[in-house]
């Protein structure tokens, strides 16, 4: 998929297949994970974490009256290290990016999800289950799996110019 193209196919997805997407496809959207910019080079300061564990999903769907991730198979939770700097969470929005990016670009539906994190956070129990290294902190999650129907949009946002 030409890059323009797969930017503008991207959307939101919040109905997902139970169908698991492949390791091969996951390899993909992982590797331009980390070829995200990363302020100050500080890739050590970032962590990925994924989970397709079906009772682990279901504990964090619990958590909430609803699902949090939409029901997509594969839940990835991008945790960072704060260096002083505050880039963490600039620094995860870059990686989520480029992974959301990767999904359209394969055909996968995807979701930049916030809610989850704070669920996650919350509870000590489900947070302790991602084995975080010392001082990580998760910031960012995204929903992967095969979208059920298109749900595309386009968006607008206004901008001013001054030359």
């Amino acid at each position: 998929m030409e890059l323009f193209e797969t930017i503008n196919s991207r959307f939101s997805n919040r109905k997902f297949l139970e169908k698991q997407i492949s390791d091969e496809d996951l390899s993909k959207i992982l590797k331009a994970g980390m070829q995200a910019p990363v302020g100050r080079g500080k890739y050590e300061d970032m962590h990925i974490t994924v989970i397709q564990n079906k009772t682990l999903l279901d504990e964090i769907t619990n958590l909430a009256d609803r699902s949090v991730f939409y029901n997509a198979p594969t839940l990835v939770i991008i945790s960072a290290k704060d260096d002083g700097h505050g880039l963490d969470k600039e620094n995860s929005a870059c990686v989520a990016m480029n992974m959301l990016l990767g999904a359209t670009a394969l055909g996968l539906g995807s979701i930049y999800l916030n809610l989850v994190i704070g669920l996650i956070k919350e509870h000590r129990d489900i947070l302790a289950k991602l084995n975080l290294p010392e001082g990580f902190v998760p910031i960012v999650g995204i929903g992967l799996g095969y979208a059920d129907g298109s749900h595309i949009r386009e968006h607008s946002i206004d901008v001013d110019y001054i030359k």
